[in-house]
């Protein structure tokens, strides 16, 4: 589904609510989820060949591919899988068919309202096209679906990609983001971090503990007193929200809000820097100056 006109389209992966859920994505936006619902119905469904789609027993081993995913600077395509009900995934494979060996990072849940496990894949791609080869193992197991956890090596947390933004982000942007989280930009051989347990080439690092922050030029930002403003902000938005972009943005606050209190900077400020300019000007009158702070870095302002 592509955006229907120039606004951005803003989606939660299954388990960030509560609220019912048509699909795999919450859509923040009421049009966009029934624009979903009503295209979805529109779809065709197709039979994979046997070839690609083994059984034994109550184990099943599916194997599927997709060429030709557009992609464009500052988008995000998104592929999503869902496995059949109470099947739980044993061993996922999501490869570049052209380039050998090269696995992609994926964000895999458990959809507890639909009772199905869900693979997302971000597809992004400098070449304006996404290409994947995918292979999963799994099992149907109503017994055990509530209980079993999945992970490998390729598991990204929260759904992002590590430094996957840069590459959506000019240079300037990108120091910004930099300076936000350690307060500094390395050059060469000379590093710097606000907080760090090894730094520069070959440096190694065991036994470490963190309290983490967010930092950018002015100094540190703590999360859990950002979590605290932005529940303010939230509230704020709500009183004075009269269009539905704005309730967007409401979502978007509480996103990086939950974020903040669960300690994950990086999530905090891809939430806040969707919220846009509207949060940061109400933020800005009522004086929640952390939270200020943050989406004036996270927005490039």
């Amino acid at each position: 589904m592509q955006p229907s006109t120039d606004r951005d389209i803003v989606v939660a992966f299954a388990g960030d609510y509560n609220e019912r859920r048509y699909g795999p994505f919450h859509f923040l936006d009421e049009e966009d989820d029934r624009r979903f619902r009503e295209g979805f119905a529109r779809c065709r469904a197709r039979r994979i060949a046997n070839p690609k789609f083994i059984r034994n027993g109550s184990s099943f081993h599916v194997e599927t591919n997709w060429n030709g995913i557009p992609t464009q600077r500052n988008w995000l395509s998104y592929y999503a899988l869902s496995l059949p009900k109470f099947g739980i995934p044993e061993q996922i494979s999501i490869s570049d068919p052209h380039k050998a060996g090269r696995q992609y990072r994926r964000f895999v849940t458990r959809d507890k309202e639909h009772h199905r496990w869900i693979i997302y894949l971000e597809c992004a791609s400098t070449h304006g096209r996404f290409d994947f080869d995918l292979c999963c193992d799994y099992r149907i197991d109503e017994l055990s679906f509530a209980n079993i956890e999945y992970r490998d090596p390729k598991i990204s947390e929260h759904g992002g990609r590590v430094d996957e933004w840069k590459r959506w982000l000019s240079q300037p942007q990108q120091e910004k983001v930099n300076q936000f989280f350690i307060g500094s930009i390395s050059m060469g051989d000379n590093y710097s971090a606000g907080q760090a347990g090894a730094m520069g080439p070959g440096a190694q690092a065991t036994g470490n503990t963190f309290q983490q922050s967010c930092q950018h030029s002015d100094g540190s930002i703590d999360l859990l007193v950002l979590a605290k403003e932005l529940e303010l902000l939230r509230q704020q938005l709500r009183k004075e929200a009269t269009e539905s972009r704005q309730d967007v943005s409401i979502g978007e606050v509480a996103l990086a809000q939950t974020a903040a209190s669960e300690g994950n900077g990086t999530k905090a400020l891809q939430h806040l820097r969707n919220a846009g300019k509207w949060a940061f000007n109400v933020s800005t009158k009522i004086g929640v100056g952390v939270a200020t702070a943050a989406l004036k870095t996270a927005l490039g302002l």
